[in-house]
Formats: structure tokens, C-alpha cells, sequence
């Protein structure tokens, strides 16, 4: 399959996200595609590598049939060149369908160091985190309580469309390093209205301490989100909220609740079921698309059914509660000691 199309996206919404073209795009020609099924959510890592992950499945709903084993592929952007192939071993895959719900990846570089880099993968449907060590060449998975969703949150009504999901862990965010040298890794399901904390130094041990995990607070109720991302500089994370059609923002500098949270762009069709959402320097993106319908009706191909949105993080929260900071507090910050079983 060859990108050659031209994609218009339009946008009509009451934030400042500016419309995105994407115009004849092209696959490299030296990436072999048969190798490459089912690519999902894959960011940029500060080192010019693309790293991704892909669940390699033909779907058919009454015989689904994996054709490779799930892999995380790193390539280098200057040469488009396939540097790493990595299969997830057997252990990380605890349950036939396992290789469905691996929604994310994010990268962590210690130290700024490319060759020591660790790769967190989210599995939200048998509620995991599998962690993979690029220096090591292997890789190992975390099970905790705080992956699950909450059943409370878990009737959706999204693109015209009532549902109810089970999905887990969904999206992990990385915040600023520590004295200590570790970043803390914020993370939720989907399926839930809470956000939670551990060091990324507990991931990257074999034998996460159980303990250390910490819930922040609760987003309030209808802001279940897909992806989210924190943009350092400022300590803002920003959230693609599915039951909302929105992002939302919060300063984590504050502690989590709703009336410390903001929405920022919203719309029941051009924002409807946001899937992914990325910091990448000083911009916020964002995609959106009828998934929902898709799965539990038919897409309407005389409309728009996929959105690309971009906008400036200071544009974005100026204004807004975002914005301030405040002292922060034991009690939605991370210890700064790694191990430590509070925050």
C-alpha cells in the first residue's frame, strides 16, 4: 500500500488548534511492508529514531489470525532504514489475545543516551505493562491492580454509538527526571476516571515494588481518556477524552481534580473520539476519528472521518488553570528516591 493520496483535514472548533494538511506523503520504498501490519501509536524519540509496535493480525471477527508475532521496530529517520527488530517474547503475551490490546508505546533515554533506552508498551485488555530494555535486548512485563479498568466507567457513548469497554492501562506519560535521575511515569486506563504515578525506575527494574505505585486523583466523572502526554517544560499534561469529544488540560504541579482541569478544544463530530495524542516540542497533536462507528455501524465515506489537529502549548493554556503554578506537595508529587513507597 503506497501513501500517495492527498489528505484535507478541516477544523471548526472553539480552540485554538490550528487545521493540518497532509499532502502527498510517501511510504519508503525500502521498508518492507509485509513485515509491517497493524502499526499502532508510535512517537519520535529525541535520538532521530522512530520506534513503533505493531499487533500483526488479519482481523476477521470470527477467526482473527496473527501472521508475526508482535515486534517493536525501531527505524532511523535520517536514513529511513530498519535499525532494530525486536519480537516480544512469550512471556509478555499472557493470553492468546493479548497481541489486541497493545494501544502505546513511550520511550524513556537515560541520561540522553540513545543506546540506553527503555520502551513501555501498555496492554489493556489482560492489563500489563511490558518493558523493554534496548541496551539489555530483552524484555519483561509488570502486573498491578492500578492497570485495571474500573467497571463504573465503562458504558461509553461516542460517534452516535452506546458501548461498554473493559480496556486497561492505556497511555503513559513521562514527566521530568528527578535528582535520582528517574522520570515519573504517569499512567491510566482507559476505562477509568483516575490518574496514577510510579517511578519509571520501577518499570525498568525486573521487580517493580508494588508498593510504589500511587494514585493522583480522579479527572471527575465522563472524562475517560485515550492518550495523554505531558509537556515538560511547563508540567501541563494534556488529555484526549473520549465521553468529552475534547483535550483537556492539568498542571501537575496541582493537584488532580476536575476543577483543576480544563477543556480546551471540543466537538461531538471533528473531535469525536480523539484515539491519539502527542507532545512533540512546543505543539500538542492530536488525531480523531469514528472508530466507534466504524466497529458498531458503517462509516459515512461522504464525511470526514479522520482529523489531524496541531496547536502551540503556550496558545493552548494561556489563560486557562493550566497555566499557574503552585507549591508542590506530598501528595500528588513523586519522591525523588528511587524505591520510595510513597509520593
Amino acid at each position: 500500500m503506497g501513501w500517495d493520496q492527498q489528505f484535507i483535514v478541516p477544523f471548526k472548533t472553539q480552540s485554538m488548534i490550528s487545521k493540518i494538511y497532509l499532502t502527498t506523503y510517501r511510504y519508503p520504498s525500502n521498508i518492507k511492508l509485509h513485515r509491517s501490519i497493524s502499526v499502532w501509536r508510535h512517537p519520535l524519540a529525541a535520538s532521530n529514531a522512530l520506534p513503533r509496535h505493531g499487533q500483526i493480525q488479519v482481523f476477521d471477527i470470527h477467526n482473527p489470525r496473527y501472521l508475526r508475532t508482535p515486534a517493536i521496530v525501531v527505524y532511523d529517520l535520517r536514513t529511513d532504514r530498519e535499525i532494530l527488530r525486536y519480537e516480544l517474547k512469550s512471556s509478555d503475551l499472557p493470553a492468546n489475545n493479548t497481541p489486541t490490546g497493545l494501544a502505546s508505546i513511550t520511550v524513556d533515554i537515560k541520561n540522553g543516551d540513545c543506546t540506553d533506552a527503555y520502551a513501555f508498551i501498555s496492554d489493556v485488555v489482560t492489563y500489563g505493562v511490558i518493558v523493554f530494555s534496548l541496551k539489555q535486548r530483552d524484555s519483561w512485563r509488570h502486573q498491578h491492580n492500578y492497570f485495571h479498568f474500573n467497571p463504573t466507567a465503562g458504558n461509553l457513548r461516542v460517534a452516535g454509538q452506546s458501548f461498554t469497554w473493559n480496556d486497561g492501562v492505556f497511555s503513559i506519560a513521562l514527566g521530568n527526571e528527578g535528582p535520582d535521575g528517574c522520570r515519573t511515569a504517569f499512567f491510566h486506563p482507559m476505562v477509568s476516571s483516575q490518574e496514577f504515578a510510579v517511578s519509571a525506575c520501577e518499570l525498568e527494574s525486573r521487580e517493580a515494588n508494588q508498593t510504589a505505585f500511587n494514585v493522583l486523583g480522579d479527572r471527575g466523572a465522563n472524562s475517560q481518556s485515550t492518550m495523554h502526554d505531558i509537556h515538560t517544560p511547563s508540567n501541563v499534561m494534556f488529555f484526549a477524552e473520549i465521553a468529552q469529544n475534547a483535550v483537556s488540560c492539568w498542571n501537575t504541579e496541582k493537584p488532580l481534580n476536575r476543577q483543576n482541569m480544563q477543556i480546551l478544544g471540543q466537538d461531538g463530530q471533528r473531535l469525536s473520539y480523539p484515539s491519539d495524542l502527542h507532545v512533540t516540542n512546543d505543539e500538542v497533536w492530536v488525531t480523531a476519528n469514528t472508530l466507534p462507528r466504524f466497529i458498531y455501524s458503517r462509516l459515512d465515506t461522504n464525511q470526514y472521518n479522520f482529523f489531524v489537529y496541531r496547536a502551540k502549548v503556550n496558545d493552548l493554556i494561556s489563560g486557562t488553570t493550566c497555566e499557574g503554578r503552585t507549591r508542590p506537595t506530598q501528595s500528588y508529587m513523586p519522591s525523588s528516591h528511587y524505591g520510595s513507597s510513597h509520593y
